[in-house]
């Protein structure tokens, strides 16, 4: 008669090859959406932080605005663009009481008098490299050069 301990001894357990290139296959077409998608949100987000941080920049100038009368001016800096922050975060101006939270960014105040300033971010880094974000204090804001971003101030 037909005996069921040796089929079922020699049955194999495990998975065939073409499961196994058909599950490859799927994770590799997941990674492929998902890590573009990925890098585009962290991006966004860096733009962001940076708007947010010129916007923190503003609000100490209007405050110094507010007591002294006038905006503060970088009187280190011999350069016609004064860098406020470095990229790696270091102050280099005389704006007290701001610290950027974004790294990847060069913070200036591009230009700044008793009574107006321009203020700049910029990218120096990944794929913010080269992406300008200004604001004025008549709040007049821009953004160019920022590839694959065109979400605007918010």
């Amino acid at each position: 008669m037909f005996d069921m301990r040796a089929t079922a001894c020699n049955k194999q357990s495990g998975f065939t090859l073409v499961e196994l290139l058909v599950t490859v296959a799927v994770v590799g077409i997941l990674a492929a959406i998902a890590i573009p998608s990925y890098e585009s949100y962290v991006t966004k987000s860096k733009i962001k932080g940076a708007q947010s941080d010129l916007a923190a920049l503003s609000l100490v100038m209007e405050n110094f605005y507010q007591k002294q009368l006038k905006y503060p001016t970088n009187t280190a800096s011999t350069t016609a663009e004064s860098r406020c922050v470095a990229a790696t975060g270091t102050t280099t101006c005389s704006v007290s009481g701001w610290q950027p939270s974004q790294d990847g960014f060069i913070y200036k105040i591009v230009t700044a008098t008793a009574s107006t300033y321009k203020l700049e971010a910029l990218g120096s880094s990944g794929k913010v490299n080269g992406c300008s974000i200004t604001l004025t204090q008549d709040n007049v804001r821009a953004i160019a050069s920022c590839s694959g971003y065109n979400g605007g101030w918010q």
